[in-house]
């Protein structure tokens, strides 16, 4: 018997999703495309199940920026538990070392925080989804093999202690794409002589947005209709707020919608720019070049803009 096929509309924004622990990404992209009937979505950097916190959902024509944000700076906020390390970096793996946390003080970890701040280069773990030879890391790594892994460059801006007893510690990191903050607290134990793992990891931030405006998917799926999930989306515009803008007036957007590159009173010397309408709304991205002519490189209004 087939399943009656179920109605999608064209919807566009930004819902900035709490996480829930245990559930994938994907499956909370899913959920998320369901209850909104979306045509299309797509999230912004993955959370392993046992994170939580900020997982932007890019619905429509947002998609297409969903590659800017996967390059945004992120912050965390993790739980260390102290005295094990274990395969995975995580409470998801088995015992493989151990170690006497009751000489590690607060100095120590603080002292080797600094070291750690700056630009660096980090061994991605083998519990990860990136792939070798076309299959996931973590695949091999089930199978108890290892794989040499390049070097990684990433950036940690800001890395700092917030509690510390005698079972546990936890920090708030912020750092560059790419960072894998189960690698970053095991590093971190080793400048100490200590070794630990993950219990606890919650994305704070992903570039502009914070965990402040954060709904769940419980609340999403109990709202009554398509018009109050529909006010909790963020505007494509809330993406490129740190984005050089001009503003285009009606027959500006029309001929960049034909692919025509113009120019604008104000518009950067070279390098990227956003184009708006006068009332806020996203037209494209655009590129300017050497001679100051903008040209369309993606469009992202959801009609021809009269």
């Amino acid at each position: 018997m087939n399943r009656p096929r179920r109605e999608v509309r064209a919807v566009h924004g930004v819902l900035l999703l709490d996480k829930p622990l245990g559930l994938t990404s994907n499956a909370a992209l899913q959920r998320v495309k369901r209850v909104f009937h979306a045509a299309k979505a797509g999230h912004t950097g993955s959370l392993d199940p046992l994170a939580t916190g900020v997982l932007p959902i890019c619905l429509g024509n947002a998609t297409r920026l969903a590659g800017y944000l996967l390059d945004a700076d992120k912050r965390y906020r993790a739980t260390v538990r102290l005295g094990v390390k274990t395969t995975t970096g995580d409470a998801e793996g088995s015992p493989v070392a151990h170690s006497d946390p009751s000489t590690l003080t607060l100095a120590a970890l603080q002292a080797a925080a600094a070291r750690l701040t700056g630009a660096q280069t980090q061994i991605p773990p083998m519990y990860s989804a990136l792939k070798h030879h076309g299959q996931p890391l973590y695949a091999l790594a089930r199978q108890g093999l290892e794989v040499e892994r390049a070097a990684r460059d990433i950036r940690i801006d800001e890395l700092r202690v917030l509690t510390l007893d005698a079972v546990e510690f936890s920090f708030e990191v912020r750092c560059s794409k790419g960072t894998y903050v189960r690698t970053l607290a095991e590093d971190w134990l080793a400048a100490v002589g200590q070794c630990g793992h993950l219990v606890a990891l919650r994305r704070t931030a992903l570039g502009d947005f914070d965990e402040r405006t954060l709904t769940t998917l419980d609340a999403l799926e109990q709202l009554p209709d398509a018009a109050a999930r529909d006010a909790l989306l963020h505007p494509i515009a809330a993406l490129l707020a740190d984005w050089p803008q001009v503003v285009a007036d009606a027959a500006q957007a029309a001929r960049l919608e034909h692919g025509q590159p113009i120019r604008f009173e104000g518009a950067p010397a070279a390098g990227r720019v956003a184009v708006f309408t006068a009332g806020g709304q996203a037209l494209c991205l655009a590129q300017v070049d050497a001679e100051g002519w903008v040209a369309p490189s993606r469009w992202l209004a959801q009609a021809t803009v009269a």
